[in-house]
């Protein structure tokens, strides 16, 4: 039995031993919750600064997660391409806590998305990137929790969406002509 599986068993196992850790749980599982929440927070990153470089820093940061995401959801979509592993629920008898997705489990797409965005903050903002962080962490968990995800592919998720945000944000100067007309662009509409 892999470290993998033997992980998955550990947590999967507490769900339906707890009410509130289930309910809590299935709350976080869901794909909006935390998506729609993360993105909340980026809207509101967007208008926040004292004054206009820091509020131009928080929309560069902010533009720069959105291309990290879209350049994991390229990377994530090939590697779907070429790899499927069968979610932990078709192998394999779990405490399923959530409906049953049918595309590849690895990498976990949840994860991806959240760690892309968090990841991207991070790298501008430390306290905001870190709340961003504990939430992509809670929704990968709960996905392994709720009997969706073996705890590799969150962390293949983690890793794929971290890595694309660290070479958007530090390596990524191909971007920077697109912000500065984004960023142009919304002052002229009062959007920035």
């Amino acid at each position: 039995m892999s470290f993998d599986f033997q992980l998955f068993r550990l947590i999967n196992n507490l769900a339906g031993c707890n009410a509130f850790l289930d309910g809590l749980m299935r709350l976080l599982v869901n794909e909006y919750f935390l998506t729609t929440t993360m993105s909340l927070i980026l809207v509101i990153s967007w208008f926040e600064g004292g004054d206009r470089d820091r509020r131009e820093q928080n929309q560069r940061a902010v533009l720069r997660a959105i291309v990290a995401l879209f350049v994991a959801n390229i990377i994530l979509k090939l590697c779907n391409l070429i790899y499927f592993r069968p979610r932990p629920f078709v192998d394999h008898e779990v405490n399923l806590l959530f409906y049953r997705p049918t595309d590849s489990s690895f990498p976990s797409n949840s994860a991806t998305v959240g760690f892309s965005l968090a990841t991207a903050i991070w790298l501008y903002n430390r306290r905001l990137g870190a709340l961003l962080l504990v939430l992509a962490t809670l929704f990968g968990l709960s996905r392994v929790y709720c009997g969706v995800h073996y705890p590799l592919d969150v962390f293949a998720g983690a890793l794929l969406g971290g890595l694309s945000a660290y070479v958007v944000v530090r390596k990524g100067g191909f971007v920077d002509p697109m912000i500065n007309l984004i960023i142009r662009t919304g002052r002229r509409l009062y959007l920035a």
